[in-house]
């Protein structure tokens, strides 16, 4: 018995092994893709994820603080970027009503036809995909937010926008029925409809 789970746990360090080389070969094909889309552009890569952050409908208003927390980079970083943005016309501080003192990006018109013509980089990687059924790709999805919220709890990704991170999310219906369910939205949730960057979300306590 012993030696079947040890032959067990091999297969699967192999498996996990292969899937963790799989992401990281697409990882490196998006950064690249988007790479080429940004130089197209005549912007960096940071500026034309800053430019595609800000543009993005889910996103909110975005300060520099939340862009080096959702970018994973540091807070000049943003900065140096965002002002880049500002000299080409493509990006606009709007101060806060609130406080004088912070202010939050939003993009000009050009700015959101640059934005527009950027989302082609997915293309490539929207074409891979419809080759996977439906079902295969909710899996999928439901593989890799999973991994993001055990990352997100490692403290490894610090903003994870997810149903999985969120407090929202329930194991089961009101009525007692298997399912998740979505807590706000007073919805259940089919394996295709779990949010990777949700407006509404709250963090988890556990």
């Amino acid at each position: 018995m012993a030696a079947e789970n040890g032959s067990a746990e091999r297969e699967f360090d192999v498996l996990d092994a292969r899937v963790i080389d799989a992401v990281e070969r697409l990882g490196d094909a998006g950064r690249a893709m988007l790479r080429d889309a940004a130089k197209g552009e005549g912007l960096s890569v940071t500026q034309a994820q800053l430019l595609l952050r800000v543009t993005t409908p889910t996103a909110g208003a975005q300060s520099t603080g939340s862009f080096a927390r959702w970018l994973e980079v540091s807070a000049p970083t943003v900065s140096d970027a965002a002002s880049a943005l500002v000299r080409k016309g493509l990006l606009e501080a709007v101060p806060d009503v609130n406080d004088s003192r912070r202010s939050s990006w939003v993009p000009t018109g050009p700015g959101r036809e640059v934005a527009e013509r950027l989302h082609g980089w997915r293309d490539p990687l929207t074409a891979g995909l419809s080759a996977c059924s439906p079902e295969d790709r909710a899996v999928a999805l439901r593989v890799l937010l999973e991994t993001i919220a055990s990352l997100n709890r490692m403290g490894r990704i610090t903003v994870a926008r997810t149903c999985l991170t969120c407090r929202f999310l329930h194991d089961e219906h009101p009525d007692g029925r298997a399912g998740e369910w979505c807590g706000l939205l007073k919805a259940p949730l089919g394996a295709s409809d779990l949010r990777v960057d949700c407006p509404e979300h709250q963090p988890a306590t556990h």
